[in-house]
């Protein structure tokens, strides 16, 4: 698996559902209609259509294929979850990949759900394999009754969706910061983070090339380059694209930030290695002339005088303690203790 797909999370079948709602002018409210009456909604140029789908269902298949008529590709991409963001214009429509977070990411692998979503003239199909907080939050609005960007158009309803997928990435930011300054103080009070350091390092580079591939497809839409986006849409998709910059630019000073971090941690694992060093060399620089003198009064020559002196032993510790003692002073002096 490539760094890029480590993103993109898998976990068991999700629910499968098929919920559709209609805007018709004239109506008091959005509607939640069936799959049988799509193509009379869809007629009606002035009606906006939503169709949200989690997972693959024989509805959904019959939908994307028969009642919207997508590209054979563009299905094959919906059901295929490893896709990073990208937009693909067929003339009548956009088939956009966006990516959203799961509900509790973990900040060392930022995991996401891949969002496919289908911008018409009056329609935005949404499809999901597993629930998405944000779009269960419009969908919320909309039972409400509160919801505003439908009566204005698909384009302002795809804006909707995606600024709410947005909104949830911005907090991260944070929790990043919290994380590396917690990895700081513990690296500075000696504690060994450099495992923790690496995965968050990798993960926050993986997470920040994402960031900047949906903050270039926002600047698309933005551009108003498809005639899906009309010129009153472009100032809201310029707004995601700039929320996408301003976090390309936190990710990039976390990142510097962790460099650091990891630059320090190094500096301290040298510096404590030095010590170590340093106490290791002071040890064996005292017992160097210590085991001199105990190597020559071991020689078992005959003619040594020392050796039938009443007072040799005593002399000889007399002697090792004065070196020892001489040397503690001496780099003592130095400032090497």
């Amino acid at each position: 698996m490539t760094h890029d797909a480590e993103l993109f999370k898998f976990g068991e079948k999700p629910a499968m559902t098929v919920q559709i709602f209609s805007y018709r002018p004239g109506r008091d409210a959005i509607e939640m209609i069936q799959a049988k009456e799509l193509n009379e909604v869809l007629d009606d140029k002035e009606s906006v259509v939503w169709v949200d789908i989690q997972g693959r269902t024989p509805d959904s298949d019959t939908i994307l294929a028969d009642h919207f008529g997508f590209h054979s590709l563009a299905i094959e991409d919906v059901y295929n979850e490893r896709h990073r963001p990208k937009i693909e214009d067929y003339d009548d429509y956009l088939y956009i990949i966006f990516r959203g977070l799961v509900d509790e990411p973990e900040l060392k692998e930022v995991h996401t759900i891949e969002l496919d979503l289908f911008l018409g003239q009056n329609f935005v199909v949404t499809h999901h394999s597993e629930a998405l907080k944000s779009i269960s939050g419009i969908r919320a609005s909309i039972a409400e009754n509160k919801c505003k960007a439908m009566p204005k158009g698909a384009a302002f309803l795809a804006h909707r969706i995606l600024d709410k997928l947005t909104d949830r990435y911005l907090p991260l930011s944070e929790q990043l910061e919290d994380e590396i300054s917690e990895i700081e103080r513990s690296v500075l009070a000696g504690g060994d983070e450099l495992v923790r350091i690496v995965d968050l390092k990798g993960g926050l580079q993986r997470f920040r090339r994402l960031v900047i591939a949906q903050r270039d497809l926002a600047g698309r839409l933005a551009r108003a380059e498809f005639d899906e986006i009309p010129a009153a849409a472009k100032p809201f998709f310029r707004d995601i694209e700039e929320h996408f910059g301003q976090l390309t630019e936190q990710l990039e000073d976390l990142r510097v930030d962790l460099s650091a971090v990891f630059d320090a941690f190094h500096s301290l694992s040298a510096h404590r290695m030095n010590e170590i060093m340093k106490v290791l060399t002071l040890i064996s620089t005292i017992m160097l002339p210590l085991t001199f003198l105990v190597g020559v009064y071991g020689m078992n020559f005959k003619n040594m005088p020392e050796l039938d002196w009443r007072w040799g032993y005593l002399a000889v510790w007399v002697v090792m303690i004065g070196i020892v003692v001489g040397q503690l002073t001496y780099f003592r002096k130095r400032d090497w203790l």
